[in-house]
């Protein structure tokens, strides 16, 4: 990976009367290949023993849809976004994998190789009832040549 482009991702997830706030920055890989934009970033989790072990994340925009696939340990799983259309998705978690259904409610993406934003707001459902809003912000910077 290049990593020549810096990712913010800010996520809030609000249920019943909680709201959490998370926040990730960290270098990403920008390119474009078959009329998709591809953003590919790696997070790094702790396991119980203290290890850390890389998430292999890639956010594909392709139109008015998002996807977001998250690979790790040979298991993989993705969230997909569509303004308007319920998903029933795999979702990866350090439990294994969950299936969930997605709906989006708003989306918008400005990016391209200079960088931009993209901005989701969508629910979670467990049962086919919404257990959670969520809403992620996200910024590409490019960054500077070294």
């Amino acid at each position: 990976m290049n990593e020549n482009y810096l990712i913010t991702i800010k996520g809030i997830i609000r249920n019943d009367d909680d709201e959490d706030i998370e926040e990730l920055t960290t270098t990403a890989d920008y390119f474009e290949r078959d009329d998709k934009k591809l953003i590919k970033y790696r997070e790094f989790a702790a396991e119980q023993n203290g290890n850390a072990y890389a998430i292999i994340n890639i956010i594909k925009i392709e139109g008015e849809r998002i996807t977001h696939i998250k690979r790790f340990e040979g298991n993989s799983g993705q969230m997909i976004f569509e303004s308007g259309i319920r998903h029933q998705c795999v979702y990866l978690s350090m439990m294994g994998q969950l299936s969930i259904g997605i709906y989006t409610d708003y989306l918008y993406a400005d990016i391209d190789e200079n960088g931009g934003t993209i901005d989701i707001n969508y629910y979670i459902d467990y049962n086919g009832g919404f257990d959670t809003e969520n809403i992620i912000h996200i910024t590409l910077k490019k960054l500077e040549d070294q």
